[in-house]
């Protein structure tokens, strides 16, 4: 039986804030997939009886050991900037893959939020879910994500043949070579 994923916790990422989505973040998570200008670089918006449907389906995994995702709001003492998501690939969290993504509210792009939640998410996504490898896919001429995932230590890799998008890239946990000697 594969090993369940922990529950989300709450992770620092000065001056922003990840905490776990819970029952009302829906509404946030559905404007978000609606927002043609906060998916204008992801894909086609949802329709908004899909949005709160896949808001619905997050949440009902996000409370479950098994569930395939785990979300954070984004927080800044300003208000919420977005969103980040990892959603499972195959069985297993541990030893396992996940895909991550973020969405922000345009008025937040650019301003740190993303290279925050990112390097935030990595520790628990490594040293607490046990997953072997981070992935993250984006549009071919997207050059804003491709520097992001750059920033934050990805690097380049063929995307999975099943990605919506062409531009892949993972990230590992780091290993230390063995004492020599």
């Amino acid at each position: 039986m594969p090993t369940p994923a922990p529950p989300a916790s709450t992770l620092a990422a000065p001056p922003f804030r990840l905490r776990p989505f819970a029952e009302g973040d829906l509404a946030l998570y559905a404007a978000l997939f609606t927002d043609v200008e906060v998916m204008r670089a992801v894909g086609e918006p949802f329709a908004p009886d899909r949005a709160a449907r896949a808001a619905a389906a997050s949440l009902r995994h996000q409370g479950d050991a098994g569930g395939r995702f785990r979300h954070w709001i984004i927080e800044h003492p300003q208000g919420s900037a977005g969103l980040l998501g990892l959603a499972l690939r195959g069985e297993a969290w541990r030893d396992g893959e996940a895909e991550l993504g973020v969405l922000l509210w345009p008025a937040w792009q650019a301003r740190g939020a993303a290279t925050a939640a990112i390097t935030a998410v990595r520790p628990w996504a490594f040293d607490v879910a046990g997953l072997a490898a981070l992935t993250c896919h984006h549009a071919e001429a997207h050059a804003g994500a491709a520097a992001l995932m750059r920033r934050v230590g990805f690097t380049p890799c063929l995307p999975r043949a099943d990605a919506p998008l062409p531009v892949g890239w993972e990230s590992r946990p780091r290993t230390t070579a063995p004492a020599l000697g």
